[in-house]
């Protein structure tokens, strides 16, 4: 479990070996800590995973932020802080990590998604030209980080073994209702019918993660040359992710301006894909 909070990690993963140690099910988690508001804790995180030398089968991104009303707010890096924990922070760690991914073939990243615009010369919505909102923040990162993913996609030879897969978990009662105003906060108490429980909610994740058919689909649209990676919806069936994760010229342009925000070479996969050292200004060499 990579997180925030290791204390708190760690009270949860107790609780749930003692709830599965009667099952003769002994479960072995262990938690590490990255702050995705900082890309320097991004980069710490994957150096000492990598360090291992060990494989990594799943990295599922499903860490986000929606501080809705809030006034705009940005990380110490100076980003506004929706696309940097939602979209550049994940982008930068599945880069990182792709050398423990390749060990781990076949191998999986996955992304989350949703309905948005994102404009990649004003990924801090600060020029002007939109008015900012919190709701432009999340659903920006959102749709930013489907682009990046989907260029990923295209990026990644099929000998690599690793798929990379986007999808909805719908609208799910989690934590993240701890950045919402208290009358919000309130109001998701009240209306759990209309919304998935974190158990529910999780389905689709899981499902990207381990079914077996994913990496054939995944296969099947590189070959087709399909122009975004695989969307599997919050029903856990293949679908087709919003009208404007389709805009390859804007896909583009997001994965050049993430790799230079997140400090990273123009050609970061490639060079890792053929076992090169990398270089990223949040941290020392990368292999």
């Amino acid at each position: 479990m990579a997180v925030r909070n290791t204390k708190a990690a760690q009270e949860l993963i107790q609780q749930w070996q003692n709830e599965w140690s009667g099952k003769g099910l002994p479960l072995n988690i262990e938690s590490m800590e990255v702050d995705l508001l900082s890309l320097d804790s991004v980069v710490r995180f994957a150096d000492a995973w990598n360090a291992r030398l060990g494989p990594l089968h799943v990295l599922i991104n499903n860490a986000g932020v929606f501080a809705m009303g809030e006034a705009q707010k940005f990380s110490e890096d100076g980003y506004e802080q929706h696309m940097q924990v939602n979209h550049l922070a994940p982008a930068l760690l599945s880069v990182l990590l792709l050398p423990s991914l390749i060990r781990g073939s076949p191998s999986r990243i996955i992304n989350m998604h949703c309905v948005g615009f994102v404009d990649p010369d004003d990924m801090n919505v600060v020029s002007g030209r939109r008015k900012y909102s919190s709701l432009i923040g999340y659903s920006s990162s959102k749709l930013a980080q489907i682009m990046f993913s989907s260029i990923l996609f295209k990026k990644l030879p099929l000998e690599t073994g690793v798929s990379v897969v986007c999808l909805s978990p719908g609208v799910v009662l989690t934590n993240v209702a701890r950045d919402l105003p208290r009358f919000l906060q309130a109001l998701y108490a009240i209306i759990p019918y209309f919304i998935f429980s974190p158990q529910e909610g999780c389905r689709s994740s899981l499902f990207s993660a381990t079914d077996p058919q994913v990496p054939e689909y995944w296969e099947t649209l590189k070959t087709d040359d399909w122009p975004v990676c695989p969307f599997i919806s919050q029903d856990c069936r293949p679908a087709n992710p919003s009208e404007e994760a389709h805009n390859t010229e804007t896909a583009h342009r997001v994965w050049e301006k993430t790799l230079e925000l997140v400090g990273l070479p123009i050609d970061a996969v490639e060079k890792l894909i053929e076992g090169e050292n990398i270089h990223c200004r949040y941290g020392e060499q990368h292999e």
